[in-house]
C-alpha cells in the first residue's frame, strides 16, 4: 500500500525538493502552503503529469496560528485517509538579536518554528498512532549565533524535541531530525554570501537541495533509526 507523506512548506526551497523526491520514490505527498498558493498547485500539477495514479493535493495553513495547527489532520484533503509521514520542513528566517527581540517578534518565530512542529507532532501521533517523524533543523543548532537568535532559539528547541519525543513515542512513532547546512542563500542574501559560507566548511561544497531530501528519504526508511540528527552541512557543525 502506497505511503504518504505531509510536507509543510512544501511550495518551495528545500520543501518543494523533499516533495518531488518523495514523489519519485512512489509517496503520496500532501503539499502544505501557507502564501504560495501559486507556487504549492503549480508543483502539484507537474507531480500529477509525472505520476498520474497519485493525487498530491496541496493544502493551506498558517502555522503562526495555534488553532489551525490543531485542526490540520480534521480536514485532511479528499482522498486522504492517512499520513504516514510527517516532515516538519516550513519555517521563518528572521534577523534580530535578543536585545532587538520584541515579545511579538519572538512569539512568532517560536510559533511557526517550534510550536507548530510541536503541536503537528503531537497531533500525528494522537491521530494515526503509528509512523515516522523527520523536523527540519539547522546546522547553527550546535553554536550560538545570535545574528538570528529567536529563529536559532526555536531550532535548538525544536533538536531538543526531537530527541524527546523518540523516546516518548517510541515504540510506534520514530523521530529524526536534518541539519542542513549551506545549501540555498537567505532570503535577502546573494549567492555571494552563500559562497563565502560554502568556502568556511571542511568540504568547500554547496549543499544540493536532494542531498537534504535523501537524508530525509533515508531517515523515514530505516526502521532502526530514532532520535537522530544527520547534519547534511558540508560538515559546517564542525568548525
Amino acid at each position: 500500500m502506497r505511503k504518504t507523506a505531509f510536507v509543510t512548506g512544501s511550495a518551495k526551497r528545500i520543501g518543494s525538493a523533499i516533495s518531488e523526491y518523495l514523489a519519485s520514490s512512489g509517496w503520496e505527498v500532501v503539499l502544505h502552503y501557507n502564501h504560495s498558493r501559486d507556487d504549492a498547485a503549480h508543483l502539484s500539477e507537474k507531480l500529477k503529469q509525472l505520476y498520474p495514479d497519485r493525487l498530491f493535493p496541496i493544502f493551506q495553513c498558517d502555522l503562526s496560528v495555534s488553532d489551525a495547527v490543531l485542526s490540520v489532520f480534521n480536514r485532511l484533503p479528499e482522498g486522504i485517509e492517512k499520513i504516514d509521514a510527517l516532515i516538519n520542513n516550513a519555517s521563518i528566517f528572521d534577523p534580530g538579536k535578543i536585545d532587538e527581540t520584541s515579545l511579538g517578534f519572538l512569539r512568532k518565530q517560536m510559533m511557526v518554528n517550534f510550536e507548530a512542529p510541536f503541536l503537528l507532532m503531537q497531533a500525528f501521533k494522537n491521530h494515526f498512532g503509528e509512523g515516522s517523524v523527520v523536523n527540519l533543523l539547522d546546522t547553527k543548532i550546535v553554536k550560538n549565533e545570535g545574528t538570528h537568535a529567536a529563529y536559532l532559539l526555536a531550532k535548538k528547541n525544536l533538536a531538543e524535541l526531537t530527541r524527546m519525543a523518540a523516546l516518548d513515542f517510541s515504540p510506534v512513532i520514530r523521530v529524526n531530525g536534518v541539519a542542513p547546512g549551506p545549501v540555498l542563500p537567505p532570503p535577502r542574501k546573494s549567492s555571494d554570501y552563500l559562497k563565502d559560507v560554502v568556502e568556511k566548511t571542511p568540504l568547500k561544497k554547496q549543499v544540493d537541495v536532494n542531498d537534504i531530501a535523501f537524508s530525509v528519504y533515508f531517515l523515514l526508511n530505516n526502521p532502526s533509526v530514532t532520535g537522530q540528527v544527520i547534519f547534511c552541512d558540508s560538515g559546517s557543525h564542525l568548525v
